[in-house]
């Protein structure tokens, strides 16, 4: 989901470089001079027809061309379909583009940067309330499926509401935080995906327990002994929270399959 953010806001962080590099004039006020009483009779208006220099552009053959109407075509069409920026006018994102090939725009420097904080603003308050309601809609979800998930008669819950159950029973001492255990794991989310798995890798990890990050992992493990199996509903709260990470949506609930294969005490 972080992702999802950093992508929006390339476009704009681009832009704000561009503009800071750019040497667009500011335009001066003009001298005001004292009009006159006029002693020419008024002629008539002379109608000139306006033409539309960019609808009325032939298709291009040359490569320069083609390599810039490809390039208008393909950035416009990116950023119109990104959220926040589905009410581009195309009328003036091609003004702009004209303007600024004869150096001289409707802005200056410091008025366009205002534009692009005012509109880096709006993306940004859009993926917070967007995130917010991911959120809370991931942490119904986990919820919901604990309670009902805590009522089989293989599932046992700790205090914390970490539930888990005994898929293969181990044997000998239990780890502590301070040990390093050697484990195989798969780590899925309600839908069934895979995000991390050591039996994919074809290699089992090694690791001090304490180093985890995940509070629900570190207290599961600690129930198991050498050669056990256990499948663990981890709550949010004991996982990576309203924060999330790259892969995991904020508010997640994570199922955890662990086998211990080796226990050793750290230094």
């Amino acid at each position: 989901m972080k992702n999802t953010l950093s992508v929006r806001l390339v476009p704009l962080f681009m832009l704000f470089l561009m503009v800071g590099c750019s040497k667009t004039p500011v335009e001066s006020p003009q001298a005001q001079v004292e009009e006159k009483p006029s002693t020419v009779v008024a002629q008539p208006e002379t109608v000139v027809e306006e033409t539309d220099i960019i609808g009325d552009l032939k298709k291009p053959s040359k490569l320069e061309d083609r390599f810039s109407y490809t390039y208008g075509y393909l950035l416009y069409s990116t950023m119109a379909q990104q959220k926040g920026f589905s009410d581009l006018q195309a009328s003036y994102f091609a003004k702009g583009i004209l303007d600024a090939d004869k150096g001289q725009g409707f802005y200056t420097q410091e008025e366009m940067s205002q534009t692009l904080y005012e509109v880096q603003t709006k993306l940004l308050q859009i993926a917070q309330e967007e995130m917010e309601a991911l959120s809370t809609a991931n942490l119904k979800v986990a919820e919901d499926f604990l309670e009902t998930n805590k009522k089989r008669e293989s599932i046992k819950t700790t205090e914390s509401g970490l539930q888990y159950e005994v898929l293969v029973e181990g044997e000998g001492e239990h780890p502590t935080e301070k040990s390093i255990v050697e484990v195989d794991y798969q780590i899925m989310l309600l839908n069934g995906k895979i995000i991390d798995s050591s039996y994919e890798r074809k290699q089992s990890s090694t690791f001090l327990l304490e180093a985890i990050m995940v509070p629900g992992f570190i207290e599961g493990v600690k129930l198991m002994q050498a050669g056990a199996k256990y499948r663990f509903w981890i709550h949010p709260d004991l996982a990576y929270g309203k924060e999330g990470t790259e892969t995991i949506e904020p508010n997640t609930l994570l199922i955890i399959e662990v086998e211990l294969k080796s226990i050793r005490e750290g230094r």
